[in-house]
């Protein structure tokens, strides 16, 4: 804890934290410049250590550190209480969904004034390659006692754009949603730097 301490506030800190993690001296500095890490942190263990040339088990270690390091900023960030627009959506999922290099398909369970009672992931893969049913997602929504609710997933690429297998399968689910009386408010679609579009509006901002 010492060390640790030692090295905080040094314009350095960021390869020795680096060199801890891996316990190997000297490498941080070396394979991962800071400008990297935002890059490096959203990849697999396998990813990075092809990437680093690095051992399996050491960017195994990295990437726990990494997403160590997503969980708190996560838990640390100012999430809206109410999701009323698609904007409150993006800004909700986005420090869940922005780092992930996969799409992952999320449910936010509402209350009868839009608070978010709960959230959970429903699919990996997104929409079509998960192969989410309408039947997973009312579960989960019922299961968090939600009068309404809403879904987000991200485009790692960076285009928010609905794809058309987005818009059938959003109104599938809608379509199966209202049939049970708990309806699908929004579906909002967001990437790495912040972008989002709902599938809805079919609008996006920056």
């Amino acid at each position: 804890m010492a060390r640790w301490l030692s090295i905080k506030g040094r314009g350095r800190s960021t390869g020795r934290a680096l060199e801890l993690v891996l316990g190997l001296p000297a490498l941080g500095r070396r394979a991962f410049p800071a400008e990297d890490l935002p890059s490096l942190a959203r990849l697999s263990p396998v990813a990075l250590a092809e990437r680093a040339e690095l051992a399996l088990q050491a960017a195994t270690r990295l990437a726990a550190a990494f997403e160590l390091g997503r969980r708190v900023h996560a838990a640390r960030t100012r999430r809206p209480k109410r999701l009323r627009r698609p904007r409150d959506v993006a800004r909700f999922f986005h420090p869940t969904l922005a780092p992930l290099v996969h799409e992952e398909v999320w449910l936010a369970a509402l209350d009868a004034h839009d608070r978010v009672r709960g959230a959970r992931m429903v699919c990996r893969g997104g929409l079509l390659g998960g192969s989410v049913r309408a039947a997973d997602v009312l579960r989960a929504a019922i299961e968090l006692g939600a009068v309404a609710f809403v879904l987000a997933h991200n485009h790692p690429g960076g285009d928010p754009a609905p794809s058309d297998d987005d818009v059938e399968l959003t109104r599938e689910i809608e379509h199966a949603a209202h049939l049970i009386g708990v309806p699908l408010q929004d579906h909002v679609i967001l990437t790495p730097a912040g972008r989002f579009a709902s599938v809805f509006r079919a609008g996006s901002s920056r």
